[in-house]
């Protein structure tokens, strides 16, 4: 069995049941994570941790609400040493980590909820 790197617990308290709810919040979540991904990548060999630290921010709410605690945590670790100026040698590897692990959650949500490329 494969290890789910999500957990549907909040998404499933706001939907209410609503299944076109919930299928459209992973649309948006796939959609969005990606996107984030692309960017925190085109600025780390420029090292704009200003523009990581932003987005880490907008990827850590939209782990939380997903239920993946793990990269959460490190989302909002990434923002915070940044933001306190803390082992910024750290970051790139931390955002190297965080990408990977985010694109492997949303190809997991992409095979587990049939969802395919907008593009």
């Amino acid at each position: 069995m494969v290890q789910k790197h999500y957990n549907l617990k909040k998404i499933n308290e706001i939907a209410q049941g609503d299944q076109g709810f919930i299928r459209e919040m992973l649309e948006t979540f796939v959609e969005n994570v990606t996107i984030e991904i692309e960017r925190i990548q085109s600025f780390r060999p420029v090292e704009n941790w200003t523009a990581i630290a932003e987005t880490a921010h907008k990827l850590a709410s939209n782990f939380a609400y997903l239920g993946a605690s793990h990269l959460h945590a490190l989302a909002a670790d990434i923002e915070k040493s940044v933001i306190n100026d803390l082992n910024l040698t750290g970051i790139s590897e931390k955002t190297e980590q965080m990408c990977n692990a985010g694109a492997m959650l949303v190809n997991q949500l992409k095979n587990d909820f049939c969802i395919s490329d907008k593009n």
